[in-house]
């Protein structure tokens, strides 16, 4: 059996990154681990805006390199040091320092989400479930965590009208009812030259043509 875990290959949320195939740089805001073990994630790029909002898009684990400290997001000839960026943490911060890094254009370095007190995972994909709101079973194709949130999210898919529909729920809406799937393979994979999945947000969180992919 797949041995499901989050941060995959030493990534963790809020890791500065760089997408291998296309040198864009950004921050990692979520994580989803799929049913065949394949760790992909949600990446914020700031320096991408389309019509006015920053781009955000997905890749792979083994597709990204994480930035050294020193290294800028923005521009990569330039060095970061504590003169030139500024990175609040915590929630006691003084509100006056943070405007005035703002207004000095000091570049802003992403407090880690190290996951502490965050949900286990309990609920393993390919499970069958039982899901107490829409009283159906299903089948649990993917979890999913945002960063520095505390609770798991848990994607199931069941088939109505020979179509198969993905909702999104917590794990206290669903009871499972028995291992369905048993996915041999230990290797994680997934599409390492290829993304067409820039839009695939929508409704509740995901479409199917996300999983169509693995």
């Amino acid at each position: 059996m797949i041995d499901y875990a989050f941060e995959a290959g030493g990534f963790k949320l809020g890791d500065r990154v760089e997408i291998l195939t296309t040198g864009q740089r950004g921050i990692l805001i979520s994580e989803i681990i799929h049913i065949s073990g394949c760790n992909t994630y949600q990446i914020l790029l700031p320096n991408v805006l389309i019509e006015g909002k920053m781009k955000i898009t997905y890749r792979d684990y083994l597709l990204l390199r994480k930035l050294e400290p020193g290294e800028s997001l923005f521009d990569a000839t330039k060095e970061l040091t504590d003169d030139n960026s500024f990175s609040p943490k915590g929630t006691d911060v003084n509100a006056e320092w943070i405007r005035a890094a703002v207004s000095e254009n000091k570049e802003f370095v992403p407090e880690i989400d190290d996951a502490v007190g965050s949900e286990e995972i309990t609920i393993r994909p390919g499970m069958e479930v039982w899901n107490k709101v829409y009283g159906k079973t299903m089948i649990v194709s993917y979890i999913f965590r945002d960063i520095f949130s505390k609770e798991l999210e848990y994607g199931s898919m069941y088939m109505e009208d020979n179509k198969e529909v993905f909702v999104c729920s917590r794990s206290y809406a669903l009871i499972p009812l028995e291992n369905k799937l048993n996915v041999p393979s230990a290797e994680k994979f997934g599409p390492l030259f290829e993304d067409g999945r820039d839009n695939i947000i929508f409704g509740n969180k995901f479409s199917h043509e996300m999983f169509n992919r693995y």
